[in-house]
């Protein structure tokens, strides 16, 4: 049908429609800002980490020695091309050259472990395959992880230190000349904001 203007008559709601839309309108306006509270309650409890400051000597450090004690060369060569990626230090072939170690060594961890493990059989005769779960007994379960210290050759005090767990034969070597770097361009401006205010 259609009106005086040519245009179509809007169509009536059906009975009982207009009474339960209001209804589930507050409903999800309730539980909607229930959720939006609780997820700003949750944010404003989680404090973000704070670091404890580097030592002066690593936050001055130009010169840095890779001392590779892990017997995989990878190791060495992942750090050397972070580092000349980086580009804050220079590189140098002796600890007597160095202002800081960065010395690599491998840790592992061990893990007893028992349960059962789920197997499935097939029987040629019926054809048809059987579940359950069988006992597997107490297994031992290592993993490993590189540690990467950095290190005063002069005292051989350890200044900072962190390890990544092998992954899918990744090292993590990249990632803790990463974790140095973060830490260190982070400690960098705050200790420049705060020469800035003062």
């Amino acid at each position: 049908m259609e009106n005086n203007k040519g245009w179509p008559e809007p169509r009536q709601p059906r009975r009982g429609r207009s009474s339960l839309c209001p209804r589930l309108r507050g409903l999800l306006a309730v539980t909607l800002l229930i959720t939006n509270l609780t997820a700003f309650a949750l944010g404003r409890n989680k404090q973000r980490t704070q670091h404890a400051p580097l030592p002066a000597k690593v936050m001055k450090a130009t010169t840095v020695y890779i001392q590779n004690q892990t017997n995989d060369p990878a190791i060495a060569d992942r750090a050397y091309t972070q580092l000349k990626n980086w580009g804050r230090y220079q590189i140098v072939d002796s600890k007597e050259h160095a202002d800081v170690l960065l010395v690599f060594a491998l840790n592992e961890s061990h893990r007893q472990r028992s349960g059962s493990g789920f197997v499935s059989l097939y029987n040629s005769q019926t054809k048809a395959y059987t579940y359950g779960m069988v006992p597997d007994g107490a297994t031992t379960i290592t993993r490993t992880f590189t540690l990467m210290q950095v290190v005063d050759p002069k005292t051989s005090d350890v200044l900072w230190a962190d390890q990544q767990p092998w992954r899918h034969r990744h090292s993590g070597t990249q990632k803790l000349v990463l974790a140095l770097r973060q830490r260190i361009e982070e400690q960098s401006l705050q200790d420049a904001a705060h020469t800035n205010a003062n």
